[in-house]
């Protein structure tokens, strides 16, 4: 998304960090082309951040490039539909922690429960977060023909290879089911744990995610979330302990 890149680098220029943007978005999904991502192109930068929708055009040995430079110590940063990608490469969820099963309507108003309020992606938050975006809701298993309506995304109707599990991340923010209306979720339980933004260590390397960013002005906008954002990014490039 053009105002997500062009919110990053304006970031970065507070943040301590610099930004290499390939503007994907303008480019329908068959015309993007992956060659110059190689490993030595890789090697010139600590982070990698992605917004994609779909599985994207990479080759096995690109796929496995990106996790490699994740484990040696570099940083993966995902928001929104980064997790709504490689349905076809199950190490790239296991590296990110989850996968995309469907989205709560749109304007839903979510009041995000601040699980750690001394992460630097969190720790200008409170104890809640009231927010108007487009939440998730996770894989919770893989795909099991036995239940083939389960575990399917419900925009391209990929499979599910992984399901999420806080066993492997460490959560920041999830939606607190107590206080929001719940007329018009009837993909929510009350009470539910539904993790909507975490971190990861990944080999020697750090990862984190957030399926906020829906919205275009809140990167434009929204000094709250651009704040969370900054402190994902500077979090997962080792910026921040």
């Amino acid at each position: 998304l053009g105002p997500a890149e062009k919110a990053v680098t304006e970031l970065g220029k507070t943040g301590g960090f610099e930004v290499t943007a390939v503007e994907g978005y303008k480019l329908d999904a068959k015309e993007h082309d992956f060659s110059f991502l190689t490993p030595a192109y890789l090697a010139q930068f600590d982070g990698v951040m992605m917004m994609s929708n779909g599985n994207l055009r990479f080759t096995e040995a690109q796929k496995q490039s990106l996790l490699d430079f994740v484990s040696s110590g570099k940083g993966f940063i995902g928001a929104h539909c980064a997790s709504l990608t490689f349905y076809d490469y199950a190490p790239f969820g296991e590296m990110l922690g989850g996968y995309f099963q469907r989205n709560l309507p749109q304007g839903t108003i979510g009041v995000l429960k601040v699980e750690d309020p001394k992460h630097p992606a969190t720790k200008m938050l409170g104890a809640s977060w009231p927010l108007v975006d487009e939440f998730y809701v996770f894989g919770n298993a893989p795909w099991d023909a036995s239940r083939p309506n389960d575990n399917i995304d419900v925009l391209f109707k990929n499979r599910i290879p992984l399901g999420f599990s806080r066993d492997r991340v460490h959560v920041l923010l999830s939606l607190d089911t107590s206080v929001m209306d719940m007329s018009r979720q009837p993909n929510l339980v009350k009470g539910g744990d539904y993790p909507q933004a975490w971190t990861r260590e990944y080999g020697k390397g750090r990862s984190f995610y957030t399926s906020l960013g829906h919205r275009d002005d809140i990167w434009s906008n929204d000094p709250v979330f651009r704040a969370h954002i900054s402190g994902g990014i500077r979090w997962a490039l080792g910026l921040e302990p």
